[in-house]
C-alpha cells in the first residue's frame, strides 16, 4: 500500500539530526546534557514532525536500533539503549501508540514489537518531508488485495506461513478501526480464520471461485494444512459452521472450489457486497434483450388481462403500487398464475411481457430442482427463493429492474397437498409446497407459474396468486389472425377454412407452420393447400388414429 508523498527536500539532513539526538540519549540513563547541537537538532525535528520531545526521542531511538539491528524493538529494547529499567519508561507506551496512529511507527506484533514504517524510513533515507498522518486510510478493497497478494507471493519471499500470519495479523490490527475489520472481528473469533476469509473475499471481488488446493498451499504449511483441509471438507470449519463460506464445486482437494455465501459477502463487504455479486446464475437467466419479439393473439378477455399485467410490470407503475401496498401493510410481491390447455401461449406470454417491460426472466426447471436425494429438494427450493430475494435487493440498490421468477409447467408443485405423510416422497412433496407457500407470503418481486392442470390446485396456492388468467384455444377470429400472421402469403379464405376446420392452439399452428417451412426448404416451393391440410390432420394424434381405424374397418 504505497502512498505518494510530497518530494520536498529538507534543508537540514534528517538522518544526521536524528543521529545527534540518539547519541545524546544513548546510555544517558535519561540524564540529558543538552548541548547546543542537540537542542538545535531536537528543535528542528520537533518542528518538522510537529511532535513533542519524548516522541522525538522514541523515533530517534527506534530508527537507530531498527537500522542497526534490522529488527523490530519493544519497550525493553528502548530501556537497554538508555540504560534504565523498563518499568521507568513503561508510560512511553501511550506515546508509541500515538506515533503508530500517526503513521511513524507500526506494530510488528500486536501490542508488542514495533518498528518504523516503510514510508517514514524512506523519508529519512531520501531526506524528504513526512507529514504527521501522511499515510492514507486503506479502503476495504485495498485491504483485501494486500492480504491476498502477500499470501500469493509467499513462496517467492520464502517466508513461513506462521511468520506471514503474524505480519498480516499486525496489519489487520493496524486497520482495526476499519468498518470491515470491526464487522469480521465481531463474528470470526480466530485471526487465522479471518485472514482466510479475507483471502477468499478478494477472489469474490475478482469474480472467481477460490481453488481449495491453491488456497491451502498459499495460506498454510505442513500438518496444519491438512488439518484445515479436513475441517473444510467435512464443513466443520468455523467459516462453514457460521454460514460464511460454501463449496461452489466439491470433489477432491485439487478440483474443489469455495467462495463466500451471501452472508459472508455481506459480512466482509457490507453495503458494497452487491457490487461484486452476479445478479443471477447465467444458466437460468434469460435477459430481456435476448428475447425475440413475437406477436401473440388472445381472446378479448385475455387481451385486457394481459394488458393490465403489462401496465403493472412497468417500472414506475410497479414502484408506485409497491409503495402504496407497503404503506397499507400489505404484501408487495406479485404472484401470477397462467393456466390452461397446452400450446395456448402461457410461457411465451411471460417472455413477451418481460421483453416489453425490460425485465429478465429466471426460468426455473422444476425437474432439476426436485432431487432424488431425500431432503435435497427442499434445500434447493429454499435456496432458490433466498437467492431471488437477494437478486431483488441487488437490483434495487443498482437501480435496475428486478427479474421475473418463472416456474414453468408447475403442475406438480401446486397440486393439492398429500393428506397422508406416509412415505418420503409425500413428505418431500408437502415440504416443498409448504416452503413455496411460505416464500410467496414474503415475496418482493414478480413470481409467475404456468400450469396445464388447475382443477387439482391446492386452495392455499389459489389464495397466494393475485392474478389468475385462464388461457383457452384461440377463437376462430384469433386463429385466422394467427394463420395470416405466420403465413403472410396465405389467402384469407384458406385461413378462414383452416381456422374453422381445425381446433388448434397457437402452439399447434406453430408446429404446422414449421412443417411448411421445412417442406419449402426440401422441395424449393410452397406446399399446396391439400398438402397443408394433410399436415393439419397429422398434427392431432386422435385424428390420425380415427383415420387408421376407418381405413381398416370392414
Amino acid at each position: 500500500m504505497e502512498t505518494k508523498m510530497k518530494e520536498k527536500k529538507i534543508r537540514w539532513n534528517i538522518s544526521k539530526m536524528m543521529a545527534c539526538v540518539y547519541d545524546t540519549l544513548s546510555e544517558s540513563k535519561l540524564v540529558i546534557k543538552p548541548t547546543k547541537t542537540y537542542k538545535d537538532a531536537l528543535g528542528r525535528l520537533s518542528a518538522l514532525y510537529k511532535l513533542p520531545e519524548k516522541q522525538i526521542w522514541i523515533l530517534c531511538l527506534s530508527c537507530e536500533y531498527f537500522f542497526e539491528e534490522e529488527e523490530p524493538l519493544r519497550i525493553k529494547s528502548l530501556a537497554e539503549l538508555l540504560r534504565v529499567p523498563a518499568m521507568s519508561i513503561i508510560n512511553w507506551k501511550s506515546d508509541i501508540e500515538d506515533l503508530i496512529n500517526k503513521g511513524f511507527l507500526e506494530w510488528k506484533r500486536i501490542d508488542s514489537d514495533f518498528q518504523p514504517t516503510d514510508l517514514f524510513c524512506n523519508s529519512i533515507c531520501n531526506n524528504t518531508e513526512f507529514t504527521s498522518g501522511a499515510i492514507r486510510e486503506v479502503d476495504e478493497v485495498d485491504f483485501l488485495a494486500y492480504i491476498a497478494d502477500r499470501y500469493k507471493k509467499r513462496g517467492f519471499d520464502a517466508i513461513s506461513a506462521i511468520a506471514l500470519q503474524m505480519e498480516l495479523s499486525k496489519y489487520e490490527y493496524n486497520n482495526r478501526n476499519m468498518a470491515m475489520v470491526k464487522r469480521v472481528s465481531a463474528v470470526v473469533e480466530y485471526d487465522i480464520n479471518r485472514l482466510f476469509l479475507y483471502y477468499v473475499a478478494n477472489d469474490v471481488i475478482l469474480n472467481v471461485d477460490t481453488n481449495l488446493n491453491t488456497a491451502m498451499l498459499n495460506l498454510y504449511d505442513g500438518n496444519v494444512r491438512y488439518r484445515i483441509v479436513a475441517k473444510l471438507m467435512d464443513e466443520s470449519h468455523e467459516l462453514f459452521q457460521k454460514g460464511l463460506m460454501e463449496f461452489t464445486s466439491k470433489s477432491n482437494l485439487v478440483e474443489s472450489c469455495i467462495s463466500l455465501t451471501d452472508k459472508g459477502r455481506m459480512l466482509v463487504l457490507g453495503d458494497k457486497a452487491f457490487l461484486f455479486e452476479d445478479a443471477i446464475n447465467e444458466e437460468y437467466l434469460i435477459k430481456a434483450d435476448s428475447i425475440k419479439t413475437k406477436k401473440l393473439f388472445y381472446s378479448e378477455e385475455n387481451t385486457k388481462e394481459i394488458e393490465r399485467l403489462r401496465d403493472v410490470f412497468q417500472e414506475k407503475t410497479l414502484n408506485r403500487i409497491q409503495q402504496r401496498l407497503k404503506e397499507e401493510a400489505l404484501p408487495v410481491g406479485l404472484a401470477v398464475l397462467l393456466y390452461g390447455a397446452p400450446g395456448t401461449g402461457k410461457t411465451e406470454t411471460v417472455f413477451q411481457l418481460a421483453k416489453e417491460t425490460g425485465r429478465s426472466v429466471i426460468h426455473v426447471d422444476i425437474s432439476e430442482l426436485k432431487s432424488v436425494w431425500y431432503g435435497e429438494s427442499e434445500k434447493r427450493i429454499r435456496l432458490l427463493f433466498v437467492s431471488y430475494k437477494r437478486v431483488c435487493e441487488i437490483c434495487e440498490k443498482k437501480g435496475e429492474l428486478f427479474p421475473i421468477l418463472l416456474f414453468n409447467e408447475a403442475d406438480a408443485i401446486i397440486a393439492q397437498r398429500q393428506r397422508t405423510s406416509r412415505g418420503k416422497v409425500n413428505q418431500t412433496e408437502n415440504s416443498i409446497q409448504n416452503i413455496i407457500l411460505e416464500e410467496l407470503e414474503s415475496l418482493t418481486g414478480i413470481f409467475i407459474a404456468t400450469t396445464n392442470l388447475v382443477s387439482n390446485m391446492d386452495d392455499a396456492f389459489e389464495r397466494r396468486f393475485l392474478f389468475k388468467i385462464r388461457f383457452e384455444n384461440p377463437s376462430p377470429e384469433a386463429k385466422i389472425s394467427i394463420w395470416r400472421d405466420k403465413l403472410s402469403w396465405l389467402e384469407e379464405e384458406s385461413a378462414e377454412e383452416f381456422a374453422h376446420d381445425y381446433d388448434f392452439s397457437g402452439g399447434q399452428i406453430d408446429n404446422v407452420v414449421r412443417k411448411i417451412l421445412m417442406n419449402e426448404i426440401i422441395t424449393g416451393k410452397r406446399p399446396e393447400i391439400t398438402e397443408i391440410r394433410a399436415m393439419c390432420r397429422s398434427e392431432k394424434i386422435e385424428e390420425q388414429e380415427n383415420t387408421r381405424r376407418m381405413g381398416f374397418s370392414a
